[in-house]
């Protein structure tokens, strides 16, 4: 089966229904999983969230829905994501908030996490963003594959062969390896188009795909909700 892990949609509409687009084509069995922050810095928080819902019952807690439940988390956010997860507070309905407050911070299937963060400490919502900083998590895995999110920075991990500027790989059941998805809605490599990945769990082959979107939409509507312009302007600049 193919699995589709997405992550960091980030109130992105435009960048997931491109997204959905993809899966709609994808040949044989699938399903997918996503690894949260469906919410903040973006203009669509609620029918992201619903889309996602309609699509998987496999959700991780990212910390900007972490941040939607815990306004002291505010305070370890950076200003922009401040302004963001404040407003997006004020549009969520009671549904939402409480669909919310059940998500899981990981999820274990067969050999294979399933986290926002990292697998060493997830609450601790450490960045993986290159061979260096994935190597101190890999110590610590007990799982043979972890898929992460959260930096919005794609890349593959191994624990005897670092693959960061590889879209592709054959993952071995018995070694360890980290994933980072990258991000749907606002990727930060440079790049505007939108990340996430391909898993075949019979193969054991991962892809990370990338995808062009109309970003220009994402940004139009960004201002017209009067969040912050920098929101709008790193989507085309993709940092």
């Amino acid at each position: 089966m193919k699995i589709v892990v997405i992550s960091d949609i980030h109130g992105n509409q435009e960048a997931l229904n491109r997204v959905l687009e993809y899966i709609d084509k994808l040949e044989g069995k699938k399903r997918v999983v996503c690894l949260g922050d469906i919410v903040g810095y973006g203009p669509n928080p609620a029918e992201c969230f619903k889309i996602v819902e309609s699509l998987t019952d496999k959700i991780c807690l990212g910390n900007h829905e972490y941040a939607i439940m815990d306004e002291d988390f505010d305070y370890q956010m950076v200003k922009y994501a401040r302004k963001a997860i404040r407003w997006t507070r004020g549009i969520l309905g009671e549904e939402i908030r409480e669909a919310i407050s059940r998500l899981p911070i990981q999820i274990e299937e067969d050999n294979v996490l399933y986290v926002h963060a990292s697998p060493d400490d997830p609450m601790q919502w450490k960045y993986i963003t290159n061979a260096r900083n994935a190597y101190s998590s890999l110590i610590e895995m007990k799982h043979s594959l972890c898929f992460a999110g959260h930096s919005h920075i794609p890349g593959i991990y191994a624990y005897n062969e670092l693959q960061g500027d590889s879209n592709k790989a054959t993952l071995s059941r018995d070694g360890k390896t980290i994933v980072n998805v990258g991000s749907v809605g606002q990727p930060r490599d440079g790049s505007p188009m939108l990340s996430f990945a391909v898993f075949d769990d019979d193969n054991w082959d991962v892809e990370i795909v990338r995808l062009k979107y109309n970003y220009q939409k994402t940004m139009a509507e960004i201002n017209k909700v009067n969040l912050p312009l920098f929101l709008a302007e790193r989507l085309a600049r993709g940092v």
